[in-house]
């Protein structure tokens, strides 16, 4: 018996979820379940990942419901006490045979590849409809700009010093050398500081895809034909998905967790806080 938990944002349950397609396919006679922690699912829209991709979930039991909650909060104080966690893979503590799986296993050694994701009931507006025409048919480069929830001072640490104004101004730079007439597609949960901040010759802020439409961001810059990444797994999904692009640029690390995920597909290219560029990473 495998319990797999699904928590945190949109980008992150996805790679949950290629995780347990991973551990499906090392482990094809293991009876697997699905848990879901309310505590890890307050923020952003809730678990989202059935509503808008064709998966199919694990079962979840009333038994393994109540292992799920026991080991999840047996975790965070055997954790406090610097004490092993039996029965349970974390990143740190990486397990494949282990019971209980709970952390976000941001490693592309433990996914499914290619991504078996596909987006479902997609039903675009108008304004979405011509952008995605625009995306098609003009030279478009998808920029996503975290920020929200990356200026919780909780959690700022863990994620600051990463995307910065050089990293943005040397991939913009950089795609100017490589793409004529480019058009800037920029993605963010902060349209405000874009607006302020970016004054290209070509560009579009789409300031419209809000609150459980959000995931529409995603599904628009899969298909533009550049990207310029945030540390964010959801940009990481959407480039991912992408079948298409070009230029892919991505930050040096995903965030300052010492563990350092490992996301990096070998043909993006790479820019760091200070600007450099590595293309034969």
């Amino acid at each position: 018996m495998k319990i797999i938990t699904f928590w945190g944002g949109l980008g992150n349950t996805i790679l949950e979820y290629a995780y347990y397609l991973y551990l499906k396919e090392k482990y094809p006679n293991e009876k697997f379940y699905s848990f879901f922690p309310k505590a890890g699912l307050t923020e952003h829209n809730g678990f989202e990942l059935d509503k808008h991709f064709d998966v199919k979930l694990p079962k979840t039991t009333i038994k393994t419901n109540i292992i799920g909650i026991l080991l999840f909060y047996a975790i965070k104080v055997l954790e406090c006490l610097r004490l092993p966690f039996p029965f349970t893979s974390t990143m740190d503590k990486r397990n494949d045979d282990a019971i209980f799986h709970c952390d976000f296993f941001q490693n592309k050694d433990a996914m499914v590849d290619p991504f078996p994701f596909t987006f479902k009931n997609i039903v675009l507006n108008e304004r979405n409809k011509k952008l995605l025409n625009m995306i098609n048919s003009e030279n478009s480069i998808a920029i996503h700009i975290r920020r929200g929830d990356y200026l919780n001072p909780k959690i700022k640490s863990l994620f600051d010093g990463i995307c910065t104004e050089k990293y943005y101004t040397t991939a913009i730079s950089y795609i100017q050398k490589h793409i004529k007439n480019p058009h800037y597609v920029f993605f963010s949960d902060d349209t405000h500081f874009v607006k302020e901040k970016y004054k290209l010759r070509n560009m579009t802020i789409v300031d419209w895809n809000t609150g459980t439409d959000s995931y529409l961001d995603m599904f628009m810059m899969s298909h533009c034909k550049n990207m310029i990444l945030a540390n964010s797994t959801f940009s990481y999904c959407a480039a991912r998905f992408n079948k298409n692009a070009n230029i892919i640029i991505c930050p040096e690390r995903w965030n300052n967790n010492p563990l350092k995920p490992n996301l990096t597909m070998d043909n993006w290219i790479v820019i760091t806080s200070l600007g450099d560029i590595n293309e034969t990473h």
